[in-house]
């Protein structure tokens, strides 16, 4: 719990000081339906332990899981104790800004480590010190493939990427001035290639898809990469599960020139939906045009090895009218757990991780196959999510999932009217056979367990 230690005169010198008569006057910004319009309902003058307690009681009243087969772009993964103790490190506790190298050199070192890590996993040749998050990073992508393109001004985004990302994408880089985004749209569950190729012209700069998608389809990107770059477009494939990386042909290989998405599986928890963070990696030729920081290899005067800022100019960070995007920081914390994390896995850990994943997921698809109201929708390859279609009440099969501490897929109609009635379904290394055996037994009592709840 945080300790502000100021008295009523000290917090009213700071209200006179910015000519506010009160606190409360700081909110009139919030609309008034929104605000609580009472204090806290808090012990009067209770001790710190009391108020403690008291929160965490309310903290209790939230539904622990004992199991989640919910991914949809943020997913459940082990995460090694090893994590917290060693980013508590003094020499990570350096300035947060890393203008100064002389004195931010842990900072700089693990930003560096993790940019050499995530090339490694893209196969390309540049990234930057990390993004907010999978949807930022795809806007990210898609302004610096205009400013790549040149005179280009049109982005294809297909519809199997995230819907979240895609309404992201629609906030940030439709409303620019002479920019387009434009929807390609799905067969079988992938890209439908015909419809890409229709929409391929001369004013297209990139074409964004996901890897795999949201469906948990596996897109085929060397198929996807002929087309775009006979057209002169970029491909930027978009990576919602870090873990796949562990499994897949690296973005690089398979013929995208930029790769971006979502990095928190890499030792981080869904805690409330976050923290997320974001990756962009690029190929050397477009490394002028990348957003964000980027930390560089150097020696000083004496040969020791050091670390710096480059490529970022001033006007990242001071004269933003004239800057390639309006992020200058990163998620340094979140990405220096995904450093930690992808260190004590090494190569072979990640994929024998992504092995596990889509083993157990495997395993998921065929027992619930086995359920007379589950179908299979399309027959792609998938990693560790996919979709099937339930003959039965979602709302049902929810609450009853929910009535044994079990979180279900989600259900695709709120994003997908073309899948109404079809759930994504997802398994990491943490679902053991058990919980699994746990879902069947439920999901076969549904129609009996939903006249009763």
């Amino acid at each position: 719990m945080r300790y502000l230690p100021s008295s009523p005169v000290e917090d009213q010198a700071l209200l006179d000081a910015i000519g506010v008569p009160a606190a409360e006057s700081l909110l009139a910004g919030i609309p008034e339906a929104l605000r609580l319009g009472r204090e806290l309902d808090l012990p009067e003058g209770g001790s710190e332990q009391e108020v403690a307690w008291q929160m965490m009681g309310q903290a209790n009243r939230n539904m622990r899981f004992c199991a989640q087969f919910l991914g949809a772009g943020a997913y459940d993964h082990f995460v090694p104790s090893a994590i917290d103790a060693l980013i508590s490190r003094q020499e990570w506790f350096t300035a947060y800004t890393p203008y100064q190298p002389e004195i931010s050199q842990g900072t700089l070192q693990h930003i560096f480590e993790y940019q050499t890590l995530i090339c490694d996993l893209t196969g390309l040749e540049v990234t930057n010190a990390s993004l907010y998050d999978g949807g930022t990073a795809c806007v990210e992508a898609a302004l610096m493939a205009v400013r790549v393109a040149k005179k280009r001004s049109t982005v294809l985004v297909s519809r199997g990427l995230h819907p979240m990302y895609r309404e992201v994408l629609k906030t940030n880089f439709a409303p620019h001035d002479d920019l387009h985004l434009v929807e390609v749209g799905l067969k079988d569950g992938v890209t439908d290639l015909a419809d890409l190729a229709a929409k391929l012209n001369g004013d297209v700069a990139a074409v964004l898809v996901g890897y795999p998608n949201f469906l948990g389809a596996v897109e085929d990107l060397t198929a996807l990469a002929a087309p775009i770059h006979a057209a002169g477009a970029l491909l930027v494939s978009v990576t919602q599960e870090a873990f796949a990386f562990g499994w897949f042909e690296s973005p690089g290989k398979a013929g995208a020139d930029m790769a971006c998405g979502e990095a928190m599986s890499l030792g981080n928890k869904p805690n409330f939906g976050g923290p997320f963070l974001g990756f962009l990696a690029v190929k050397d030729a477009h490394k002028r045009e990348i957003p964000g920081r980027v930390v560089g290899q150097t020696k000083d005067l004496e040969g020791r090895t050091g670390y710096v800022l480059t490529l970022t100019a001033r006007e990242q960070h001071i004269r933003r009218d004239k800057a390639t995007s309006n992020i200058c920081s990163n998620q340094g914390l979140v990405a220096l757990r995904a450093n930690i994390f992808m260190h004590l896995a090494g190569p072979a850990g990640l994929t024998g991780l992504a092995e596990l994943n889509a083993a157990k997921a495997q395993y998921l698809r065929e027992r619930l196959l086995e359920l007379p109201d589950l179908e299979p929708v399309f027959e792609q390859p998938f990693f560790n999510e996919f979709v099937l279609r339930y003959q039965g009440d979602y709302a049902a099969l929810e609450a009853a999932c929910l009535k044994e501490s079990l979180l279900p897929g989600l259900d695709l109609g709120r994003f997908y009217p073309e899948y109404q009635g079809c759930i994504l379904w997802c398994a990491t290394e943490l679902h053991t056979r058990q919980m699994i055996e746990s879902l069947v037994e439920i999901l076969a009592r549904v129609p009996v367990l939903a006249e009763e709840v």
